[in-house]
């Protein structure tokens, strides 16, 4: 089933499946529902799986002057969760959709029965901030415009996405680059630069009460090392695992062990 919550800054859009306890899942940056395509189906045999897309991704509403930092986020998932009535839930974040959902569990730990962050972000200023000037200007609509006219190549694709080119059919380069038509886009990158608060809650982390499951691929190119060490340090209750050889992107990566690790650890803590 797919639905639109309709919030003061716009329409999210949630994908929802399946009956019994809620397992929600938040995407990361330059993504969308899409990337949990293989991860989702064996969750909902078991579980009722939510998949939002953030305000200015995907099928939601995408605002030319929307606040789109993470804190932002984080403040209209629990809303829409709100909205939704949904009892408290597991919740999966990856990437920039890891560290929201922090702040969502530092915000609401009522609504959070087990957080697992799949190579999150965090720890870190995420752009300089002559940069982040430039976007608070406004001044990269126009690079990210020209930018966005060039369809990605799939060499770059497969970087990101840790496939090798024979793995990149059509329909899955069709799928990743779709949002990206939208007029609005341009808009949203530039906004979500000028926002950006990584690493603003760094020093709450250790908050953290729930049970958390951290999870990252051991060549990720993405986000440093250091960000995971990181989490280790101020989690040592965490369970942590490695997956030696891999990306950043393990859900397209290694989609059966992913969904293998956070099924076990839900399913566990579930029943306790």
């Amino acid at each position: 089933m797919e639905q639109y919550v309709p919030l003061e800054d716009g329409n999210i859009y949630v994908f929802n499946e399946g009956s019994g306890p809620p397992v929600v899942f938040i995407h990361g940056t330059a993504s969308y529902h899409f990337c949990w395509r293989n991860i989702y189906p064996r969750f909902s045999e078991s579980y009722n799986v939510y998949i939002p897309d953030l305000l200015g991704a995907g099928e939601s509403d995408k605002p030319i002057n929307g606040e789109y930092s993470k804190e932002a986020h984080a403040n209209r998932l629990i809303e829409t969760l709100m909205k939704l009535k949904v009892p408290p839930v597991h919740l999966v974040g990856h990437s920039m959709g890891g560290e929201i959902c922090v702040h969502i569990a530092l915000k609401a730990p009522e609504l959070v029965k087990s957080l697992t962050l799949v190579a999150p972000d965090g720890f870190r200023k995420g752009i300089n901030s002559f940069l982040q000037n430039l976007a608070k200007r406004g001044w990269l609509n126009g690079m990210f415009k020209q930018m966005l006219k060039r369809p990605p190549k799939a060499k770059m694709m497969s970087r990101m996405l840790g496939l090798p080119l024979e793995k990149l059919t059509p329909e899955l380069m069709e799928g990743w680059t779709k949002p990206y038509s939208d007029p609005n886009i341009p808009y949203v990158i530039t906004k979500t630069l000028a926002d950006n608060d990584t690493g603003v809650i760094s020093e709450r982390v250790g908050e953290l009460n729930m049970p958390v499951l951290l999870i990252y691929g051991t060549v990720d190119k993405l986000v440093p090392h250091n960000v995971f060490r990181s989490y280790q340090e101020a989690l040592p209750e965490a369970k942590v695992e490695k997956f030696e050889n891999y990306g950043h992107v393990l859900m397209e990566e290694c989609p059966d062990k992913l969904t293998n690790s956070i099924l076990k650890f839900i399913d566990f803590n579930n029943n306790n």
